[in-house]
């Protein structure tokens, strides 16, 4: 009784571990990404200066991120279950994560650039707006926060729609790999 709580324990702090090395791999992985789309910003120096919209802006993109691997996390964390251990969860789990990150990375910069084209139309008809000046980017630096929030919002939606399409992902991941091998 005692050892079956003690193991419990350990299968809990196993997974929080977990949870903790994916959430700030995503992260930091994101950032990267992030910080190769956006050239011409320098997030950091910019923040420094206490910009809000690029404040914004970068934490639409974490909180995105981490809402879909917040569901390959929990796909993981069903093979680490107190009193069995199941490889075909764990392995369909970590399926989900890396089909959820990539898509939520070139999801975001999708989004970014969508949003980016229906500002471009949508200037096009305001009568004395130079498009050509207008870029995401610039704005951002500007310290624009409509475009922020508007970006924000995206970000967001998107990945909530990400999250529900892979959230039972891992589980028929797992029951194939268990079927292939019985």
């Amino acid at each position: 009784m005692v050892l079956e709580l003690l193991l419990d324990l350990v299968i809990a702090v196993v997974q929080l571990i977990l949870a903790v090395a994916l959430a700030l791999f995503s992260i930091t992985l994101a950032l990267n990404v992030l910080d190769r789309t956006t050239k011409g910003i320098n997030e950091f120096e910019e923040l420094r200066n206490k910009n809000l919209a690029v404040g914004v802006y970068i934490a639409g993109i974490l909180i995105a991120v981490a809402n879909v691997i917040g569901q390959a996390v929990s796909g993981i964390s069903k093979s680490v279950v107190p009193g069995q251990f199941n490889a075909a969860a764990l392995i369909g789990g970590l399926i989900q994560l890396f089909i959820g990150l990539p898509l939520a990375l070139v999801l975001v910069v999708w989004a970014q650039n969508r949003v980016y084209g229906w500002l471009v139309k949508a200037a096009e008809k305001i009568p004395g707006v130079d498009i050509k000046e207008f870029t995401v980017e610039a704005e951002l630096k500007r310290g624009n926060v409509a475009i922020a929030v508007l970006l924000f919002g995206t970000f967001v939606a998107i990945s909530l729609v990400i999250s529900q399409g892979i959230s039972f992902l891992s589980e028929p991941i797992a029951s194939a790999i268990t079927r292939l091998f019985r």
